[in-house]
């Protein structure tokens, strides 16, 4: 949400733009690549347009739409925005119930990801608390969550030589 309503905070220097990955389910298999290409123009246009963050998000995912996987939608994304010229110009987000695993994360940050917002694994989370511990509050758990997420993507890219998050981007 804060990311969303940045725009207001930091005086307009920052934009942003989201970007749905989901198709109608009765668009069937072509729906996919007609969604990719709706997709990369439209991060072109909301470039244009001002926007400088992009927020690629499968929160619309219902009985009805259907995403595409997120790690496609941002590999597309990704590889359009260099061939356009403009992939320096904007940040990538991505906001999807797929990432749970500290290698989706990594995958997704080589595919152009500057940030992941699992919200899934997080809404997982705070069902489960109790489960987890009596005394673990909702906020702790998604805590130490992240914190795992962070410690398990700084190994990965310490054993790569890899020293910045926008290094293995």
């Amino acid at each position: 949400a804060k990311l969303r309503n940045i725009e207001k905070t930091t005086n307009g220097k920052f934009k942003t733009a989201t970007i749905d990955i989901t198709y109608p389910l009765s668009w069937g298999r072509e729906g996919v690549e007609a969604k990719l290409a709706s997709l990369c123009a439209q991060a072109v246009d909301e470039i244009k347009g001002g926007a400088n963050i992009l927020i690629v998000s499968d929160r619309n995912v219902s009985a009805t739409q259907v995403a595409i996987p997120a790690l496609l939608a941002m590999s597309a994304i990704h590889q359009h925005l260099v061939k356009e010229g403009l992939r320096t110009t904007a940040g990538l987000v991505v906001e999807t119930g797929t990432a749970r695993e500290i290698h989706h994360f990594a995958v997704l940050a080589g595919y152009g990801a500057e940030a992941v917002h699992p919200y899934l694994a997080m809404e997982t989370l705070a069902e489960m608390h109790q489960e987890l511990g009596p005394d673990l509050s909702v906020d702790k758990a998604i805590y130490n969550y992240v914190k795992a997420i962070g410690k398990g993507l700084s190994k990965i890219m310490s054993k790569m030589g890899v020293s910045t998050y926008m290094s293995y981007c």
